[in-house]
């Protein structure tokens, strides 16, 4: 599988209003974040970073975007490949993103293409 990487420029939404992607799903969400009415903002350059462990070894998992909505809420948002939903560091990420969120006030919310409405929660 081969990552279509790139930048969206001119984003009225990210405070930074340019943002990289790192594969063709999250370029497709990037503008759907961008014209959804209830998204106040969102980046992927927030600089969270989550631990977990793999195989015994502390690591780090970085989330692709943190959303800030118009009725307050926060969600830390993750988007995946349907393939990638099966292996288990991906498990375990979403399993730390989600104590990371209850801890901080945040929901998570993992994005994928083959959900039932395109894109939603898993």
């Amino acid at each position: 599988m081969i990552s279509k990487k790139g930048k969206l420029t001119n984003l009225k939404k990210s405070p930074f209003g340019e943002e990289e992607y790192d594969s063709a799903l999250e370029r497709e969400y990037m503008v759907e974040l961008e014209h959804d009415a209830a998204v106040v903002n969102w980046t992927k350059k927030h600089g969270i970073k989550i631990p977990y462990t793999f195989f015994g070894f502390r690591r780090y998992y970085l989330p692709d975007f943190l959303v800030a909505y118009r009725d307050g809420t926060r969600e830390i948002h993750e988007t995946k490949g349907l393939p990638l939903l099966l292996w288990l560091s991906t498990k375990l990420k979403g399993q730390s993103a989600e104590a990371f969120c209850r801890a901080h006030g945040f929901r998570y919310k993992r994005i994928t293409k083959g959900s039932t409405a395109f894109y939603g929660k898993v």
